[in-house]
């Protein structure tokens, strides 16, 4: 009987391996599609407490013009950007076109980042009509990974590539 009840069992757990790593996959990418909102808003707004929960303490970046930065980089860019300041047009940005990977503890994001900046000129008091404003539209891919560190998802490593524009 004890034979038939350990054949049963690992017959269980084989059945059963599958959907268990299938819900974990998809609890792993909801995680991670939460992360990557959160970051997002957090670059956004510069707020530099979610990025130091998000960052790992060994995060290093490469941006699209081959510069390296690390954790502190970021917080400090991102400290600088919450001070108060005047209303501007800063650019809007948009992330699409992800697709996540997971590999255990490890991931994978892989997305493209649209940017649209306004240049304004000093407006004058002057009757003529004003001309539109120029809008630039940039896009980048970027591929960035995360890992498992003490039960949490850190962001580690984040590489930027500049589309050309055609």
């Amino acid at each position: 009987m004890t034979g038939k009840f350990v054949v049963a069992i690992l017959g269980l757990v084989l059945i059963l391996s599958p959907t268990y790593a299938q819900n974990q996959g998809k609890s792993g990418e909801l995680e991670i599609k939460k992360l990557e909102r959160e970051l997002e808003a957090a670059l956004l707004k510069g707020d530099s407490v979610t990025l130091d929960r998000i960052l790992g303490d060994d995060y290093i970046e490469i941006d699209a013009q081959g510069n390296v930065k690390r954790k502190a980089d970021v917080i400090a860019v991102s400290r600088a950007r919450s001070a108060p300041r005047g209303v501007s047009l800063g650019p809007e940005k948009t992330v699409d076109d992800l697709t996540i990977r997971l590999y255990g503890d490890s991931a994978l994001v892989v997305g493209r980042t649209t940017i649209r900046y306004q240049f304004m000129e000093n407006q004058t008091l002057s009757t003529q009509p004003q001309s539109q404003n120029p809008v630039t539209v940039d896009q980048e891919r970027f591929i960035r990974s995360y890992s498992k560190v003490s039960g949490s998802w850190r962001l580690v490593a984040w590489q930027t590539t500049f589309i050309a524009k055609r």
